[in-house]
C-alpha cells in the first residue's frame, strides 16, 4: 500500500537560476560593502591626515564616538577595508552561485562586529548592527539549498 505513494522531493530550482530575492539581496551588499571598501580604503591611505580630519571637522563634533574613530590604529582601517573586500567578494561568489561565497561573507561580516571592540578605547556595539547582519545572514542562508 505505501509502496504505490509518490514519494514528495525537495523541490530545488534548474541549475544556474537565479533568485530574484538573492539577486536583490546581493545588490545591497554591493551597494553596502561596495562603498564601505572604499571609504576605509581611503582611510588607511590617508591615516596620518585622519585624526586632525576628524576633530576638526564641523561635521563630526557632535557625534558620539568619532573621538574614538581618531584615535584608532591604522590597523582598524586595514582590516576593515580587507574584511570589506572579503564581504563583496562573498557576495559576488553567492550571486554567482557559489556556496564558499556564503561562508567569506558571513565570516567577514561577524568579524567586522567585534574588530571595533577590539580597536577601539570605549566602544559601545549597538543591537542594530548586530541584527541587520544576523538578518542578512539569514537571507543568505535561506537560499544554500539553490547554491551549488
Amino acid at each position: 500500500m505505501f509502496d504505490q505513494m509518490p514519494v514528495e522531493e525537495d523541490p530545488k530550482p534548474m541549475p544556474g537560476i537565479r533568485p530574484k530575492g538573492l539577486l536583490f539581496i546581493c545588490i545591497l551588499t554591493f551597494v553596502f560593502s561596495g562603498l564601505s571598501l572604499i571609504a576605509f580604503f581611503f582611510c588607511s591611505l590617508f591615516y596620518s591626515y585622519l585624526p586632525e580630519i576628524i576633530k576638526n571637522s564641523p561635521f563630526t563634533k557632535d557625534l558620539p564616538g568619532m573621538e574614538a574613530l581618531a584615535d584608532a590604529s591604522i590597523w582598524f582601517y586595514v582590516l576593515n577595508t580587507v574584511l570589506y573586500g572579503v564581504s563583496l567578494a562573498g557576495a559576488i561568489l553567492m550571486l554567482l552561485l557559489k556556496k564558499v561565497g556564503f561562508h567569506l561573507y558571513a565570516v567577514s561580516q561577524l568579524l567586522l562586529l567585534i574588530i571595533p571592540m577590539i580597536f577601539m578605547q570605549g566602544y559601545k556595539s549597538d543591537f542594530s548592527g548586530f541584527a541587520l547582519t544576523g538578518i542578512f545572514i539569514l537571507i543568505y542562508a535561506s537560499y544554500m539549498r539553490m547554491i551549488k
